[in-house]
C-alpha cells in the first residue's frame, strides 16, 4: 500500500495540491519577468518619444499638463520625466534594482493620476480605470514581491 492510499482521499488531495503548488511556484520567475516587461513597455515608449523630441515634452508640461508652468520649470520637469521614463524601465527589463525602479514608476503614476490627469475628473477617472489602476497594481506587486528569479537582482543576491 502506498502512503497516499493509507491516508485516503484527503491525503491524496493534499499530495495533489502540494504537487500543483510546487509547479505553480516554478512560474514565479516568468510571471515577474512578464510584469517587468509590461511595465517597461508602457513607460519606455513614452520616454523614447520624449527623447526623440524633447521640445514637445517641454511643451506638454508647459501648455498641457500644467498650463502656465514657467518654461524653466517645464524643462526640469520634462528632463525628470524623460529620465524616469527611460532609465527606470530599462532597469525593470534587466531586473536591476527592481524595487527601486518600481517605486519610481509608481510615484510617476501617482503624479499622473493626481496632478496631470486627476482621477476625480471626467477624463481622469476613465484613464485611472482603463490604464493607471493596472499600472499601480503591477508596480505594487513588483515592489512587494521583487523581480523574480530571472533578474540581475536575483543573480547579485546569490553572490552575497
Amino acid at each position: 500500500m502506498t502512503e497516499t492510499s493509507k491516508a485516503g482521499p484527503i491525503g491524496a488531495a493534499k499530495a495533489l495540491y502540494c504537487r500543483f503548488t510546487d509547479m505553480a511556484n516554478g512560474l514565479q520567475g516568468i510571471a515577474a519577468l512578464a510584469a517587468r516587461l509590461v511595465m517597461a513597455r508602457m513607460f519606455l515608449k513614452s520616454g523614447l518619444l520624449k527623447l526623440e523630441d524633447f521640445g514637445t515634452a517641454v511643451d506638454l508640461f508647459e501648455y498641457e499638463y500644467f498650463e502656465g508652468m514657467p518654461h524653466g520649470l517645464a524643462i526640469v520637469a520634462g528632463a525628470f520625466a524623460t529620465f524616469g521614463e527611460t532609465v527606470l524601465p530599462l532597469m525593470l527589463i534587466v531586473g536591476f534594482m527592481t524595487r527601486f525602479a518600481s517605486a519610481g514608476l509608481l510615484i510617476m503614476t501617482i503624479i499622473i493620476v493626481t496632478l496631470v490627469y486627476p482621477f476625480w475628473s471626467g477624463t481622469g477617472i476613465s484613464l485611472w480605470w482603463n490604464d493607471h489602476v493596472w499600472w499601480t497594481v503591477i508596480l505594487l506587486a513588483l515592489l512587494a514581491y521583487g523581480p523574480g528569479s530571472l533578474s540581475l537582482d536575483a543573480i547579485f543576491s546569490k553572490k552575497r
